[in-house]
Parts: structure tokens; sequence; C-alpha cells
């Protein structure tokens, strides 16, 4: 599962292409990036896919999230992960199972880090814009990107997100292991009021519970 959420996507929509390159690429990639980057919270529903074409496979789960700052509470293929800062807690409901952990280096993962999925764009990444869709009445850019680090498990992130709000619609990773990863955003919430306790896991709530303290 930490490998599949090493990438959460979003589906392609078949979109016009305009072989537009850098500098308006740069701007719009700077738009959204600074946008996400500002938010204080936010609260996201989403469908995860995850696609090999060579071995003809498609799986495709829903999940949401919610961010504030750097915690976060993400839920995904009947785990849920709470992260508050410091310690990370990822639980396995149909195991009644949670492993405790207190990562000092984050890989770069969706759940090392989920919030790496809205910012950073704009250090991270050369862009490329690709072109403009009004897609059930919402205006969309779609942008190329592809990471400075060549380091990274994938070779192209391609995003899209809406023009007016500035807000992501959909993301997919090319995965350099013959995987593209892809979320889809149903719902997207701007600075939403959030509870601390929203990011803490008390085990002594769940009877019977098992726990893997790597600590």
């Amino acid at each position: 599962m930490k490998k599949i959420g090493l990438f959460l996507v979003s589906v392609c929509f078949s979109i016009a292409i305009f072989a537009q390159s850098a500098p308006l690429g740069k701007d719009v990639v700077n738009s959204f990036s600074t946008k996400m980057q500002n938010l204080t919270s936010l609260s996201a529903k989403f469908s995860f896919t995850l696609e090999n074409l060579k071995e003809k496979i498609t799986d495709t789960h829903e999940g949401d999230i919610v961010v504030k700052g750097k915690r976060y509470n993400l839920g995904l293929m009947g785990m849920e992960a709470f992260y508050d800062g410091k310690t990370k807690w990822q639980f396995n409901k149909e195991a009644n199972e949670v492993t405790i952990s207190e990562p000092k280096i984050l890989e770069g993962g969706f759940f090392d880090d989920p919030t790496k999925l809205f910012k950073d764009y704009e250090k991270n990444f050369k862009s490329k814009f690709i072109g403009e869709k009004n897609e059930k009445g919402r205006n969309i850019y779609e942008l190329e990107l592809y990471p400075i680090d060549l380091k990274t498990p994938y070779s192209k992130l391609n995003l899209k997100f809406d023009k007016k709000t500035l807000e992501p619609v959909q993301i997919k990773y090319q995965g350099k292991d013959g995987n593209n990863y892809i979320i889809k955003v149903k719902m997207f919430r701007s600075n939403v009021p959030v509870r601390d306790e929203k990011f803490f896991f008390d085990p002594k709530k769940h009877k019977g519970i098992e726990i893997i303290d790597m600590r």
C-alpha cells in the first residue's frame, strides 16, 4: 500500500493539444502552486487508480484526505493514516492493527507527505503547457511536468486544474516501473475548519487492537 501511495494521481481526460511550452507553462504552474501553498487547510475526496497497460491491469479505489499545515488524515483502501507533525499512525481497519512511527526522513511518497500532492510544483518540476479545455462547464488547464530530481520514481506528471479556482481536477504520475498512478479529485474544499484531534489516533478507543510500535 505504501508503494501504491507513492503516486496518488488523476484520471486522464481527452483534451485538444496545443503545443505551447515553457514561459506560459511556468506562469500557469506558478499560479497553481502559489494557490496551494497559501491554503491553511484543505479537504478532498478522490478516486485513485493503478494502471498497468502492459499487464492490462486497472484497479480503482475511493479515498479522502484532510490536510492542515504538515498534519494530515488520509483514508484509502481500507487504511487510515494519521500524522500530527511528529508521529504517524497507520490503521488497518480490517485487521484491527495500527503501526506507529516517527518518520525522520520523508521518502516523498503520498503516505509520507500527502501535502506534496498539492504543493511545490514550481520549484520541483520543469513545465510544459499542453492546453485549455472546457470540461463539463469548467475551463481546465493541462500541464506536463518533468521532475528536476531524476531519482524520482516517476518520469512525468500530468496535471489538470480549474482555470478559475486553481483547484486540482486530476493528476497522473507515469511511473518508471511501468505503472501509472491516477487521481481524479471529486470534491475539493479550501481553508476548512479542522480540529487538531483529526490528526491523532488513540489506540485505547479500539478494543483488542494490535499495536506495532516502531518508534
